[in-house]
């Protein structure tokens, strides 16, 4: 249960503060899920702080505005919307939430990942 000390269960949706600070998550996706419908469905996954994988499933337009055509090679850079909820912890990390409805494989949707992992909104 090692890895579940850098989880937060998050099931409700996110309080956000006016001094929200925004961030993106960096992440890959790695493989398309469904391409018989409109829009695609696509796998993105990142590691949190403790090297753990997170792979979050979903439809195209919550990861691009743009999105590649259906014969587009894996992986593709991806930044996930994220609200920072605690910086300067331990070890260079941060504790973000997920900023939008998908949650992880494991039902999460708040993670702590490592500073470097971040870039500004």
């Amino acid at each position: 249960m090692a890895a579940q000390a850098s989880l937060a269960q998050s099931a409700s949706p996110l309080p956000m503060a006016d001094d929200s600070e925004f961030a993106l998550l960096v992440a890959e996706a790695i493989r398309w899920v469904d391409l018989d419908g409109y829009p695609f469905i696509v796998e993105v996954v990142f590691a949190d702080a403790d090297g753990k994988q997170h792979s979050i499933i979903d439809k195209t337009p919550l990861f691009w505005a743009d999105e590649p055509e259906a014969d587009a090679g894996f992986p593709i850079p991806v930044h996930l919307d994220a609200v920072v909820l605690e910086r300067d912890l331990p070890g260079g990390r941060v504790r973000v939430a997920i900023d939008h409805r998908s949650v992880n494989d494991d039902g999460y949707g708040e993670f702590v990942v490592l500073a470097h992992q971040l870039r500004q909104s």
